[in-house]
């Protein structure tokens, strides 16, 4: 019997049909497995706990609720920069700010020049941020900001039921292969605090993943850049800034980066698992369990 594959997505999913998700993520597998001359693993039960409708419906409903828009939070000068998402509540708000802060300070941005950190967590300061990392990158900036919202809501808002969500959808008693791709990355790191689960993953996979981000780590269920103690492959493509553009750090512990290059699409899941040296390692997982 062959492990069997949870599949964990990242943001954007929402309205998607989740079997042509499994579809998407098997064939970049499959393309890789090719390429590393290993046998294909078509047969192997996968499962993708499929959480994009729930994250949306969560988001706007933040939106929605009018005691929820802190209006507060809104500049009293108009020509002054206002929130990226100003529906949502502050805390969102406030980890989004951190979350620009840790990503255009790893990738090198000039800090602002009056007022330190301070200056650079307002929203004037995290605007601009914004604009340097999509003028140094291959991501457009709607997509980083998209990102970093969700990213935020499930940290601050939706955790518990994504993680509930999740949890039902996996198997029980059965040998896993955990796979996961930007956010996704965030969930499965979230979901490994369960020993049971911890106990049967045999390898887990982050694909364009923002754990390297402090702001990340800090709100983790186990918080701070702590390995669950899993055989860990983490892969990123220089120019994906979700993934910081760089390998994981050693405060990770045992993890194995791997770098690759993913052309025009550089924080594609499809792009990522068509690598054979990240492709190889599932099949043989899978295939020895």
């Amino acid at each position: 019997m062959s492990a069997t594959m949870v599949f964990v997505h990242g943001r954007g999913q929402e309205f998607k049909d989740p079997a042509e998700l499994v579809k998407k993520w098997q064939a970049g597998l499959a393309a890789g497995l090719v390429k590393a001359g290993a046998p294909a693993v078509s047969d192997a039960p996968v499962v993708l706990p499929y959480y994009g409708n729930l994250l949306y419906r969560i988001t706007a409903e933040l939106a929605q609720r009018g005691e929820k828009i802190e209006l507060e939070a809104l500049p009293a000068d108009p020509d002054q920069a206002g929130p990226l998402h100003p529906q949502l509540p502050r805390d969102v708000g406030a980890l989004e700010r951190q979350l620009v802060g840790d990503m255009a300070d790893v990738a090198g941005a000039p800090l602002p020049d009056e007022e330190g950190l301070e200056r650079l967590l307002s929203w004037g300061g995290t605007r601009r941020a914004l604009t340097w990392l999509s003028q140094h990158s291959a991501v457009d900036q709607e997509i980083i900001k998209s990102h970093l919202r969700d990213v935020a809501v499930y940290l601050t808002k939706a955790r518990d039921q994504v993680l509930e969500l999740c949890h039902n959808a996996i198997p029980s008693d059965v040998p896993i292969v955990l796979v996961s791709h930007s956010l996704g990355t965030v969930v499965a790191r979230d979901l490994l605090d369960d020993a049971d689960l911890r106990g049967r993953t045999v390898l887990w996979v982050t694909a364009g993943s923002p754990l390297g981000l402090e702001a990340v780590q800090k709100n983790l269920l186990t918080k701070g850049a702590h390995s669950p103690g899993v055989e860990w492959l983490t892969t990123y493509d220089v120019n994906d800034i979700v993934a910081l553009g760089h390998a994981l750090g050693q405060e990770w512990g045992a993890v194995t980066n791997i770098e690759v290059e993913n052309g025009d699409s550089p924080h594609s899941i499809e792009r990522y698992l068509g690598h054979p040296e990240v492709a190889g390692p599932i099949g043989t997982a899978v295939a020895a369990h």
